[in-house]
């Protein structure tokens, strides 16, 4: 990811792409340098738990260095907000 630009997601995140996910998220907070992320979540189609809870891994990682995601279904939003994990990020 280079800097300034945003993180794309692309299609389901489940159980089945765990090991992708934990890369692509392990990648993005290293290569990020303290630097704020931007995941773009507008072409997700379906986030479950195992999304979650590497997002929320990610996060903690990060120390409160800032992320924001865009383009999020409401779907995800929604659950974002059940788990109570929407405290942790900026929407756009």
């Amino acid at each position: 990811m280079a800097k300034g630009h945003p993180l794309q997601l692309l299609g389901e995140y489940d159980i089945a792409r765990k090991d992708e996910l934990r890369a692509i998220f392990a990648h993005v907070g290293e290569s990020s340098n303290g630097d704020p992320i931007t995941i773009d979540m507008s072409r997700v189609t379906y986030v479950d738990s195992t999304f979650l809870n590497e997002l929320a891994s990610m996060c903690l990682r990060r120390q409160g260095q800032p992320v924001t995601l865009v383009g999020e279904h409401p779907n995800t939003l929604r659950i974002l907000q059940l788990a109570q994990l929407d405290r942790f990020f900026a929407f756009r």
